[in-house]
């Protein structure tokens, strides 16, 4: 996965100028695609495109050596800090492991 940083702030999101500073200086590195769960709701009444796969969780990973968070779906319980792996993606949403 691309991280895209500039005075600090990391993001995902691959942008002309930095969001914190202005700056067009941004530098770009690959980062490891695994992380831990910074955050995460349970979903158990999904919308109705998401029935077939509830319940779930949408989680807010933080990456290994960066800042950066990066949204994704878990089918799996988490917790707080759990240790996970990236396991591809699904309709453009990244899908996460334990």
């Amino acid at each position: 996965m691309k991280v895209y940083s500039c005075c600090g702030h990391e993001t995902v999101v691959k942008r002309h100028y930095c969001p914190s500073c202005g700056s067009s200086e941004i530098e770009e590195r690959e980062v490891p695609n695994d992380g831990t769960i910074y955050s995460y709701t349970r979903i158990h009444v999904p919308p109705v495109e998401f029935e077939h796969i509830a319940p779930y969780s949408v989680v807010l990973v933080q990456l290994e050596g960066t800042k950066a968070k990066v949204t994704g779906r878990m089918t799996e319980e988490v917790t707080i800090g759990d240790r996970v792996q990236f396991a591809g993606i699904d309709n453009g949403a990244y899908l996460y492991k334990k």
